[in-house]
């Protein structure tokens, strides 16, 4: 669903321990990059002390909240989250940042998988397009699924505002 390619740069928001960081960034190549982002720095630094042991060295750590990613707008291929996204407060102002940092070609995928965070796809359809975010794919059942947005035309992105 993600399809990354050498060369890349995604981000990877609440990366847990690790498992979908050690599987994507080979795939990067020696000059891809992919950043992890938590607002918890012990999952940061389990995932780094995990790269470290498989020699994986294009892993870059960095602590801050997914409301308001420290990153230049335009900055990353794609960004993901896997189980993630319920959990942070505001889902919508984290769309809103997606949006912001992805290229005009770029890609958010979106894992949810049923358990007291999860957030349904209908209401994640709506925060997306509500963020200027249009869906390319999904798979996966009701209660379970990923689901692949793409940021809408510049023209369009620009007529919500910077109230959006």
């Amino acid at each position: 669903m993600l399809t990354p390619s050498p060369g890349e740069r995604i981000l990877e928001v609440g990366p847990g321990t690790g498992l979908q960081s050690l599987h994507i960034a080979p795939q990067l190549g020696p000059h891809g990059q992919l950043d992890i982002l938590d607002i918890q720095p012990e999952m940061l630094r389990h995932v780094m002390h995990r790269a470290g042991q498989r020699a994986v060295p294009n892993i870059v750590p960095t602590h801050a909240d997914a409301r308001e990613l420290p990153f230049d707008d335009d900055t990353f291929d794609a960004m993901y989250l896997v189980s993630a996204l319920g959990e942070i407060p505001e889902p919508q102002r984290v769309l809103d940042e997606a949006v912001r940092v992805l290229t005009p070609a770029g890609r958010l995928v979106v894992g949810e998988f049923f358990d007291r965070h999860w957030i349904p796809f209908g209401p994640l359809h709506r925060l997306a397009e509500a963020s200027g975010l249009h869906l390319s794919t999904r798979s996966g059942s009701t209660l379970a699924y990923l689901a692949r947005f793409q940021p809408c035309a510049r023209s369009q992105r620009s007529l919500r505002g910077p109230e959006s």
